[in-house]
């Protein structure tokens, strides 16, 4: 009896509890209550298809161009791209890879134009966001946070869109936060979504910190005119980088004609000539990743 008691002190003292055996019931709920979260995270998730229609259309929408002169500019651009490579190559499998790299051309020059109007965009989005927080605070409700300050957004479109959406088409809130990440492109937005869907788990209080967030964005805003400066030199040296590796090409076939038939009919030369549309393609997607705006 002593030895009982003093072991069970012990056990009281160091905070040891002893294995229980778990009620059935409790793990069919816990079972269903996971279940129903895997199933709400992969419908909140979107699709790579989604993805690219949804920033192909916000990148439009911003350079105020309609999508079906879009789709016309990226048929002119892989035309192009077609005929550039039958002239330089003289080669119907790298002509096919030259219209291949040039398909994403339209894309990348409609985002580069458009980080003027994302620059304007950052300053207004800090407002709304601001205004849209001290809303959320109070009702804990972003639907109605939304609603409330609609009318007073500078950036309207995509917030009606949200609502919009969350109201008529789809109830997932998550998912419904995550298409509006996409429509306007700015890191502090993503992470003020980000802190939104954590805030619709109710698994925590996550609110409070969304004006962290936005104070963020402001103390950002005054680093943005010596980044566009340095933007600026990164796109200068990435185009003269580009426009000397392919000049080589043209030049080796009016100065030594029988290395460019080497390089434009060997399997060697092919390759590596398939490799510098591909890098080229790849390096532009990175430059146009490290080029967006604060």
């Amino acid at each position: 009896m002593v030895f009982a008691l003093l072991v069970s002190g012990a056990f009281f003292i160091c905070g040891i509890q002893l294995p229980r055996k778990k009620n059935k019931i409790s793990i069919a709920k816990a079972a269903v209550k996971d279940k129903k979260k895997a199933v709400d995270e992969k419908y909140a998730k979107l699709r790579l298809s989604e993805k690219i229609y949804v920033s192909v259309k916000n990148v439009a929408a911003m350079c105020g161009l309609r999508m079906n002169l879009f789709w016309l500019m990226v048929a002119a651009a892989v035309f192009v791209g077609f005929g550039l490579g039958k002239y330089l190559f003289q080669s119907n499998m790298l002509a096919f890879a030259t219209a291949f790299v040039f398909l994403p051309v339209p894309y990348i020059i409609l985002c580069v134009r458009s980080r003027w109007y994302k620059r304007n965009q950052d300053e207004l989005l800090e407002n709304a966001m601001n205004l849209i927080t001290n809303s959320y605070l109070g009702c804990n409700d972003i639907i109605t946070a939304v609603n409330e300050n609609l009318n007073k957004l500078d950036i309207y479109r995509p917030f009606a869109e949200f609502v919009t959406d969350v109201t008529l088409i789809d109830s997932n809130i998550k998912r419904a936060l995550r298409k509006l990440e996409l429509k306007i492109n700015n890191k502090y937005f993503s992470e003020w979504i980000d802190i939104l869907v954590l805030s619709q788990e109710k698994s925590g209080d996550y609110r409070f910190i969304l004006p962290a967030v936005v104070q963020s964005m402001n103390d950002a805003k005054r680093l943005q005119v010596e980044a566009d400066t340095v933007m600026m030199r990164v796109w200068r040296d990435y185009f003269t980088a580009i426009l000397l590796s392919f000049s080589i090409i043209p030049l080796l076939r009016w100065s030594n004609e029988a290395w460019f038939e080497i390089l434009t009919t060997s399997a060697a030369g092919k390759i590596l000539i398939l490799l510098m549309l591909i890098m080229t393609l790849v390096s532009a997607f990175i430059t146009l990743k490290i080029n967006k705006p604060l």
